[in-house]
């Protein structure tokens, strides 16, 4: 095959064809570090011996690290960058310095967070409401196409920035009143799992995944229709519902009722929508590809374990038993993961297509080592295997990464050796 074909499956689909400039994207990839040290830490936490004798920090750490440090603050802050203004259209995002003030916060915050639980979260709202701020900004201000002509990638970002907006200032609220009553990290965590955290990982995810697989000319098929209603009730109505449950006087039924409404329901009609208009078109292929479609297969077999938990539950468990409940949560969490990886390797093939081939069987091969560990993961006699498959995943991330920003590098010192040769 020659390297026009290997560049075509390199960058296969709308969201990958086109991305924002080294001038005005760059500054994304340094969202990308904060969350592979995130993860990092993140799983350090989760390690066996520290769970001996686990302190607040650690409990809260493990727990949180990966979803809130990781999925969010990439999403709204590197992918943002990258392309939503070629997206919109636009010249830029419309509030730069917020991007810088929200990266400035959350990289605080990720250092906080292990020896002050309620510290690191109170940093992290701030920093994730500046972003989400100039994500909602840069959508109303500086799009240069109508609201009909969006790209579903665009109605995530904006469902996205909007549910960011009512989180932030609610989980600041509790953080200040449960850290008055001190309250302990079980509290904590319990207001964080579930609702809040599947809409985190659900929106980014569905739409990376979307953008990823479906070919342009899909542009007028059921996604693009169903899309700003779905994300739109999948971002706002299970957040509100937890507002409302956290802080006013909603019935548990209802909050749960609720959960199936804004999340379930419109998940399941996206879907449908999605699998029509894939079975139309031919699947793309190349990097990209392969990394949402692992984190699709992990989505869908997270949320059926999640779903089914109720109907295999029985009895009491025993220590070390599986949990299907706990399983299909990591699936997510690793899904969610995928789909991000999809993302960076999308922004990287636009940079390296004249490595083609190479970077196309390097980036194949480094999607089927990180879903052989998320697999591995799940099973607690698997964990030496998972942690061996998920440390060299982490260390492969190094090469593309590496390649791109050695481009940029030298992208920039010729443009700067050009002006001081026409001065």
């Amino acid at each position: 095959m020659n390297v026009t074909g290997w560049q075509n499956r390199v960058t296969s689909g709308p969201l990958f064809q086109r991305a924002s400039s080294f001038h005005r994207g760059g500054s994304g990839g340094a969202f990308f570090l904060l969350a592979l040290f995130a993860g990092m830490l993140g799983g350090v936490m989760g390690l066996p011996f520290l769970h001996v004798h686990p302190s607040a920090g650690v409990v809260v750490s493990h727990a949180v690290l990966m979803t809130f440090y990781v999925v969010a603050p990439v999403f709204l802050g590197g992918m943002a960058q990258w392309f939503l203004p070629d997206l919109l259209k636009g010249e830029g995002m419309a509030l730069p310095s917020a991007t810088r003030i929200g990266f400035g916060v959350l990289a605080v915050g990720a250092f906080l967070l292990p020896v002050m639980p309620y510290g690191g979260l109170a940093l992290w709202s701030i920093g994730v409401l500046a972003l989400a701020f100039n994500v909602v900004a840069t959508v109303l201000e500086m799009r240069s196409i109508p609201f009909r002509s969006f790209p579903p990638l665009v109605w995530a970002f904006l469902a996205n920035a909007l549910s960011m907006l009512v989180i932030a200032p609610v989980l600041l609220a509790f953080l200040l009143r449960g850290g008055l009553a001190g309250a302990g990290p079980d509290a904590l965590l319990s207001v964080l799992r579930g609702t809040v955290e599947m809409t985190l990982l659900s929106v980014p995810s569905l739409g990376i995944i979307i953008a990823a697989l479906l070919p342009k000319q899909t542009e007028q098929g059921w996604v693009p229709r169903c899309a700003p209603y779905a994300f739109g009730i999948m971002g706002l109505v299970p957040v509100l519902f937890w507002a409302d449950h956290l802080f006013g006087e909603l019935p548990s039924s209802a909050y749960k009722a609720s959960l199936t409404v804004g999340l379930v329901l419109p998940c399941l009609a996206l879907l449908v929508a999605f699998a029509r208009d894939l079975w139309r078109v031919a699947l793309p292929s190349g990097p990209a590809a392969g990394w949402a479609s692992g984190g699709l297969v992990l989505l869908l077999a997270g949320w059926a374990a999640m779903l089914t938990e109720p109907l295999w539950a029985g009895g009491s468990v025993q220590p070390g038993a599986f949990m299907l409940g706990a399983a299909g949560h990591q699936l997510v969490m690793f899904g969610s993961l995928l789909a991000l990886s999809a993302a960076f390797y999308g922004w990287c093939g636009v940079r390296l297509a004249s490595h083609g081939r190479f970077f196309a069987v390097f980036g194949m091969a480094h999607a089927l080592v990180t879903f052989a560990g998320a697999l591995c993961s799940v099973l607690p006699q698997l964990v030496l295997p998972a942690t061996l498959l998920m440390g060299g995943s982490l260390l492969m991330f190094a090469l593309p990464a590496g390649m791109v920003w050695y481009g940029m590098l030298v992208e920039r010192a010729q443009e700067v050796t050009g002006l001081l040769r026409k001065q």
